[in-house]
């Protein structure tokens, strides 16, 4: 994440409405880094609407990166995310380690993808 606030609390940038073009802007802002993977994805996405005749796979691609967007605009919450799947990954991490880390996973994908409007 390269945009970095003044306040811990505070987002960086507003939340995009959940438009490609939009959302693209946003990753472009927040993580440079990352334009390839949601290129490559939104690609994907299009292919499989495409082959199914279906436009979930693109409305499932939005909503992803709605979400990722509403996670990664407020740095406290980028963090805690990470910090948390770095838990659930060590293998030395107690129980109630474990637990309250992938709570926290779970509490933070929940109130991202509710501000991002992805759990409609």
């Amino acid at each position: 994440m390269s945009t970095q606030p003044d306040q811990p609390h505070v987002p960086v940038i507003p939340q995009p409405p959940m438009t490609r073009d939009a959302l693209r802007e946003a990753v472009k802002r927040l993580d440079l880094a990352r334009i390839a993977e949601f290129d490559r994805e939104l690609g994907e996405a299009f292919d499989r609407a495409v082959q199914t005749t279906s436009t979930t796979p693109m409305r499932l691609f939005l909503e992803k990166w709605a979400t990722v967007v509403a996670i990664e605009r407020h740095p406290g919450r980028f963090h805690a995310l990470r910090e948390a799947e770095r838990v659930t990954g060590d293998p030395h991490a107690t129980d109630q380690e474990f637990r309250a880390a992938q709570q926290t996973i779970a509490r933070i994908l929940h109130e991202a993808s509710a501000e991002a409007g992805a759990d409609r």
